[in-house]
C-alpha cells in the first residue's frame, strides 16, 4: 500500500470510528502500550521491551509479557517469559512466571500460549476458570456464553469452533479458525475469528456470520458488544525490526518484513482500514480505563 493509499484508508477509518459506541482502544507500538481514547493517543509504558499485553475492564488491571534473558556461558543463554500484573487502581504489581502469551477474556485475563495444553489460571485473580470439554476457550465477562474448541492438537486433530455450554452450535470449520487468536465480545453476542488463509469473520447468531477477506492478520482479534473488529494487519509497507513488537517503517527499501497496522472492520464494511499505520495486538477498552492506564502511567513515571 503507498502512502497515499493508506492516508485514504485513515481517513476512511476515522469516519466509520467516529461512529463506534466505544472508541477507545489500546495497542502495542514500538514494544510499549499506548492507547487511543476520543482522539487522544498516549502512551502508557516506556519499557520498548513487552512483547504482548492485555487489558480487564473488569478487573482495573493491566498485564504486560517481557524475557527475562540468562546467561549460562560465554555462548548460551537462557530466556524465561515473565508477566507484570498491575492493578491500576492500587499501583500494586505481582509478576506470573512462565506464560508467553495472554489475552482479555471471561472478564479476567488468561493466558494464551501457542501449542495445545494452555494454562486456565487468570493471571489477575489466580483463579482456575475451566469449561470442560472446552480445552480452549473464550467467554463473556460474566461467563454464561463460552465459545471454543473441544481438542487441539495437529491440524486434524483440531476440533471445529463451538459456542455454548456444553458445546452447543458450530459457528466455524477447524479449518477456518487460528485456535490463538479467535475472541467473544464483553457481552458474548459477538464472536471473531480468521486464519492465514481464511477470512476474517464475526458471528452474531445462527446463519449470520459476516465475513471479509484479508491480507496478513497476526495476534488476538478484539471485538465489541456491536461486531466490530480490531486486528494486527499488513500494510503493505516495509518495516525494520528490532523485535516482533518494536519496528518501524522502513526509510529505504524494503526493510527486514511488512509493517503490521491497527485494522478495523465491522460487518457491512467492504474491506478492513486502518486506524494507526503500525501495531500490533489491538484491544478495545473502556473510556474509564483508559483514564485509569493514563493515571497510573502518570504516577509511575513521576515516581508517586
Amino acid at each position: 500500500m503507498n502512502r497515499s493509499v493508506l492516508i485514504v484508508a485513515l481517513l476512511s477509518a476515522a469516519s466509520s470510528f467516529a461512529q463506534s459506541k466505544s472508541p477507545c482502544f489500546a495497542f502495542l507500538l514500538r514494544a510499549d502500550v499506548t492507547i487511543v481514547c476520543h482522539g487522544k493517543t498516549s502512551q502508557i509504558t516506556h519499557r520498548r521491551d513487552i512483547e504482548d499485553f492485555a487489558v480487564s475492564d473488569e478487573l482495573s488491571s493491566l498485564a504486560y509479557v517481557t524475557s527475562v534473558v540468562t546467561p549460562l556461558d560465554k555462548d548460551r543463554n537462557e530466556v524465561h517469559s515473565k508477566t507484570s500484573v498491575i492493578n491500576l487502581g492500587t499501583g500494586d504489581t505481582k509478576q506470573v512466571a512462565g506464560i508467553e502469551g495472554i489475552v482479555s477474556t471471561c472478564g479476567g485475563i488468561l493466558p494464551n500460549q501457542i501449542g495445545p495444553g494452555t494454562s486456565t489460571r487468570d493471571v489477575v485473580t489466580d483463579e482456575e476458570v475451566q469449561f470442560p470439554p472446552f480445552v480452549r476457550f473464550r467467554c463473556s465477562s460474566d461467563r454464561r456464553v463460552v465459545a471454543g474448541i473441544t481438542s487441539e492438537g495437529s491440524r486434524d486433530q483440531m476440533s471445529d469452533l463451538y459456542v455454548g455450554h456444553p458445546p452447543a452450535v458450530k459457528i466455524a470449520a477447524a479449518a477456518d479458525v487460528y485456535v490463538h487468536f479467535f475472541n467473544i465480545s464483553p457481552d458474548g453476542s459477538k464472536i471473531a475469528w480468521f486464519n492465514d488463509t481464511r477470512p476474517l469473520c464475526v458471528y452474531s447468531g445462527p446463519g449470520s456470520s459476516r465475513c471479509v477477506e484479508h491480507a496478513t492478520i497476526a495476534d488476538p482479534v478484539s471485538v465489541n458488544d456491536s461486531g466490530e473488529a480490531l486486528v494486527a494487519t499488513g500494510n503493505g509497507r516495509g518495516c525494520v525490526y528490532k523485535s516482533p513488537t518494536n519496528f518501524r517503517p522502513a526509510r529505504l527499501g524494503a526493510g527486514d518484513d511488512e509493517c503490521l497496522g491497527i485494522g478495523y472492520w465491522k460487518p457491512g464494511m467492504k474491506s478492513i482500514v486502518f486506524l494507526e499505520a503500525i501495531g500490533r495486538t489491538p484491544q478495545w477498552i473502556k473510556p474509564e480505563t483508559a483514564e485509569l492506564l493514563r493515571r497510573w502511567s502518570a504516577r509511575k513515571n513521576t515516581g508517586r
